[in-house]
């Protein structure tokens, strides 16, 4: 297990930063960084440390929405994992995949040798943002003693191999048993999207719905048999589905056998389900509620580009 809440210090908390851009909140927790902990830099300067992280910056937005924004990043030379976290009420734009200011920095640096720290991290924190209790306390009065003791009474323990909930990503559209069909269809389009997870009206998981799924209603069963079409080319395969689809229904096209992992899945088995056995997605389930989802992106994304 690797114990996060030993690189927390209150020293490397900030509070009421005064930042106009990102660029000047990232220097800011840059120098609180080496200010207190350039033991951890080994061989990297402090200029190496800022273009370092403004060039991740560059890449991609290190703003995940919700508020928060992780810039990050592994240098050669850096000899100790360390974090410093800055709050502020005034709003910085990041580019956040949410399009919404960030209100809470945390700037993460590593060696180029610890491949997952940064992710975990960074999952951790973000576990410990979403706690209703924990913003309350980071975005109120509370000094940088009191978010320090906030965050070390928390459980930032985390286990030395990438989990699912470490690269789950939020479920960004989804639909109920009794969504319509046509709705269904507006939503994929609007949002660019082949698979929607279906829950209920708590939130329990039932299966999702894709484009195959409705590509493939109505169609004889025979017709899967088939090598070629051409004899019966003229048919047209949505025929049934206009005729009837202001009536029809998710629950009629529902697919209940899909993939689903637990939280704790590991990256192992996440590949498995995503490359072996060929799902698109896979749903996050805890307690038989939907907690997000993981695609093959996620992968690229969270692991081998992060």
């Amino acid at each position: 297990m690797i114990n996060l809440r030993k690189y927390i210090f209150p020293e490397l908390i900030v509070t009421g930063i005064d930042a106009e851009t990102k660029e000047e909140a990232i220097k800011l927790l840059t120098e609180k960084t080496f200010a207190f902990r350039a033991d951890c830099a080994g061989t990297a300067s402090k200029d190496t440390a800022y273009k370092e992280l403004l060039e991740r910056e560059k890449l991609q937005t290190t703003g995940l929405g919700e508020g928060m924004a992780f810039p990050h990043a592994r240098i050669k030379g850096w000899r100790q994992f360390v974090m410093a976290l800055g709050i502020t009420k005034k709003a910085i734009d990041f580019s956040s995949l949410d399009k919404k200011p960030v209100h809470f920095i945390c700037v993460m640096i590593s060696s180029q040798d610890d491949h997952y720290i940064i992710l975990q991290a960074m999952s951790a924190i973000m576990r410990f943002m979403r706690d209703t209790g924990n913003i309350k306390t980071l975005f109120g009065n509370s000094n940088s003693a009191e978010i320090a003791a906030s965050l070390i009474n928390y459980n930032l323990e985390t286990g030395k191999s990438i989990l699912a909930r470490d690269i789950v990503r939020p479920v960004k559209a989804s639909v109920t048993l009794n969504t319509t069909v046509e709705e269904t269809t507006r939503i994929m389009h609007l949002n660019h999207l082949d698979i929607l997870p279906v829950v209920d009206e708590n939130n329990n998981f039932c299966g999702h719905i894709s484009c195959f799924d409705i590509f493939t209603y109505g169609i004889p069963d025979f017709f899967t048999q088939l090598h070629t079409v051409s004899f019966v080319k003229h048919i047209d395969p949505f025929e049934k589905y206009f005729k009837i689809k202001k009536d029809l229904k998710v629950e009629s096209l529902v697919n209940k056998n899909c993939a689903t992992v637990a939280e704790d899945a590991t990256l192992l088995e996440i590949v498995f389900q995503l490359a072996v056995k060929n799902n698109q997605k896979l749903f996050v389930v805890k307690h038989g509620k939907l907690e997000g989802e993981i695609d093959r992106f996620s992968i690229i994304d969270k692991v081998l580009f992060f």
